[in-house]
């Protein structure tokens, strides 16, 4: 009997062991990635538009998991990640993000609002196709993919013209704003070109704690770092499917339950974080580009991916749960930046989460 128990036990705790550990590299290598190409793109002079569509709102972390589980055959997975993501990232990031908030009611500009209204719009959509028994389609995943790719360059478009304000708090911006510091401070020196000097060749009285030499990364340094993080992502993805796989027939689960709850739980962690902190600075507008970039990039990209790769993935109703909860919370998302958001609210959203879970675990569970 203590075997058989230790045995049990020694099954749960390694797949258990590497979920963790493949949730903590998949986040690292992404914000490497995104740090690698905000870096790249700056040096290499590319648009700040695109670097702050392709680092703001972007859920790498989310399309390796995706490749990963479709690679695998295990396309239940996969959707229900994307969709338990979608969840999490309204009722689980959002919310803490309300919450962390100082002022009392905080209200949203109009770039936030439309956000909202196409994340709902694009919501709806899917909700439609999947209830006419359309989503297991694959021309309906083609058109998802290219829904992304015009979301991309509308988005991108509004910016260059004004409409929109581009997405706040992504690492390029921050970036280049401490490139221009750095630049602005050398130009602002004493001295001028004198100053320089000293600092290249510093006097023999300077203390040498004093002398710091800082050569700047090259792009080639950058351009590796893009390539390992890219291989980390994908090693990650693969091992957290694997371990999913082993979690979900440890715990009596479908990939669908346990895709959209631990799994996807695990991958909106730095969604979570990004919201908590915008919340607290008062920058309302980097949650909801978070947030809602987050949902669009999934219901686009990377469900369109899962819907092109599989064969009669929404047969049955055993997404019912998942897609009307993607959708009922999308409208509440909408119409609380419409209105505005109170941290009673973010409260009210939180418990609407552990319900989900609860549901999912319970109620939902085959």
């Amino acid at each position: 009997m203590p075997s058989s128990s230790s045995s049990s036990a020694e099954s749960i705790l390694f797949p258990l062991s590497t979920f963790l550990l493949s949730i903590y590299t998949l986040s690292t290598a992404t914000d490497v990635f995104i740090a690698s190409t905000a870096h790249l793109a700056h040096r290499l002079h590319v648009s700040e538009t695109l670097i702050s569509l392709l680092t703001a709102g972007a859920e790498w972390e989310e399309l390796a998991v995706v490749i990963a589980a479709i690679a695998q055959g295990r396309p239940k997975l996969a959707l229900g990640n994307v969709l338990g993501s979608c969840v999490a990232n309204i009722l689980g990031a959002f919310s803490l993000g309300v919450l962390a908030q100082r002022e009392t009611i905080v209200t949203y500009d109009v770039s936030a609002r439309l956000y909202a209204v196409i994340m709902f719009g694009l919501t709806t959509g899917v909700a439609v196709l999947w209830g006419f028994g359309r989503l297991e389609g694959h021309v309906y995943g083609a058109v998802l993919v290219v829904v992304f790719v015009l979301y991309m360059v509308g988005i991108g478009w509004s910016i260059y013209c004004g409409v929109l304000a581009a997405p706040q708090g992504s690492d390029a911006e921050s970036d280049a704003d401490a490139d221009a510091s750095s630049t602005s401070e050398e130009e602002s020196a004493p001295g001028g070109d004198e100053a320089q000097h000293d600092v290249a060749h510093p006097d023999e009285t300077t203390p040498l704690t004093t002398f710091r030499w800082r050569k700047p990364p090259s792009i080639l340094s950058y351009l590796v770092k893009l390539v390992v993080a890219f291989v980390a992502l994908s090693l990650s993805g693969y091992v957290l499917s694997h371990s999913s796989k082993s979690l979900a027939a440890a715990f009596h689960l479908s990939d669908t339950v346990f895709g959209a709850t631990l799994l996807a739980l695990g991958t909106t962690l730095p969604e979570k974080f990004v919201a908590v902190v915008s919340g607290y600075r008062g920058h309302p507008g980097i949650m909801v580009a978070n947030t809602v970039g987050s949902n669009i990039f999934l219901l686009t990209l990377c469900l369109g991916m899962t819907i092109l790769s599989s064969q009669g993935l929404a047969q049955g109703s055993s997404y019912t749960q998942e897609i009307v909860w993607t959708w009922t919370t999308s409208a509440f998302l909408m119409v609380m930046i419409l209105i505005g958001t109170h941290r009673l609210v973010g409260l009210a959203m939180l418990l609407a989460y552990v319900g989900f879970l609860v549901l999912e675990f319970t109620l939902y569970k085959p």
